[in-house]
């Protein structure tokens, strides 16, 4: 199996990223403290033994792994048209989440799912698999795994915990659609990839949108914490998305922590105030 070892600490490349859904903000990456040791990265594949099918995934490894605390796994799935090149957790608002979780002993994978999957039937088989693949090779517990996205990755980060809940822990979804035949309304331009994932419009294959959508399957959540962050000035997906499904979940006393900023759109900067805070979320899920 081949190894790519990535040192992100010692130089950032500075490109702009131009997606599907909004997130158009220059990746800005800036060299880490000193004192924060590098970044080990490496790159795997997995090959889905009934379809030949390889979906390849970065692995980012704890900086030190103690005898009497066991490792715990991260999922991250990124924002439309991002790929295992240019992903949203590689860059510098994320920089403490990454120090924080590789501290507390957290492998984190990030799959390279398709551009625009939107966590359609082919997406969560990979991502079976991968998840499989990484807790044997890394003997990881399946009772510490947890999950999160941004923007299409936040949505598809809810859809995916909705089929797998007795595999998540917890669930920490950035920008997320919370039901995506609503989210297409509102923006039609993103229908024709949305339909394209799943085969046909929300009218066509009504099962395939209600089984992903996050606001019609709340109880999936009763047993699973939920993290929301979202940008108030968010116009690609409407903060009411989060908003509403908080609400749900509070009113049925189910554990949500909602964090709405307020001066900010559709961009990776609303993690920089919030990387502890969800770091945080991730380590007390397990408690």
């Amino acid at each position: 199996m081949n190894q790519i070892f990535v040192n992100h600490s010692w130089c950032r490349i500075v490109t702009t990223l131009s997606i599907l859904i909004g997130i158009s903000s220059s990746q800005l990456f800036s060299a880490e403290t000193e004192t924060s040791p590098p970044e080990k990265i490496t790159r795997h594949q997995y090959s889905d033994p009934q379809t030949g099918k390889s979906t390849s995934y970065l692995l980012y490894h704890p900086d030190t792994m103690s005898n009497n605390k066991p490792a715990s796994l991260l999922i991250y799935l990124h924002g439309a048209g991002g790929s295992l090149k240019s992903y949203n957790y590689s860059r510098q608002p994320y920089q403490k989440l990454r120090s924080k979780l590789s501290q507390r002993e957290f492998y984190v994978v990030v799959p390279e799912l398709g551009k625009l999957h939107f966590m359609n039937e082919a997406a969560k088989q990979a991502l079976d698999g991968v998840t499989a693949q990484v807790l044997s090779e890394q003997k990881i517990s399946k009772d510490r795994v947890h999950i999160m996205g941004t923007s299409m990755g936040g949505g598809s980060a809810l859809a995916y915990t909705l089929h797998r809940p007795d595999l998540i822990r917890s669930v920490c979804a950035v920008m997320p659609m919370t039901d995506f035949a609503d989210w297409i309304k509102e923006n039609p331009r993103y229908a024709k990839p949305v339909t394209a994932a799943y085969g046909g419009s929300p009218q066509q294959v009504p099962d395939a949108y209600q089984a992903n959508s996050a606001i019609q399957n709340v109880d999936t959540f009763q047993k699973i914490p939920v993290m929301l962050i979202h940008g108030l000035k968010d116009r690609t997906v409407l903060p009411g998305h989060s908003q509403k499904l908080a609400n749900r979940l509070h009113n049925k006393q189910y554990h949500c922590e909602l964090v709405i900023l307020d001066d900010l759109a559709h961009s990776d900067e609303v993690m920089r105030s919030v990387q502890i805070k969800a770091a945080d979320f991730f380590e007390n899920a397990m408690k």
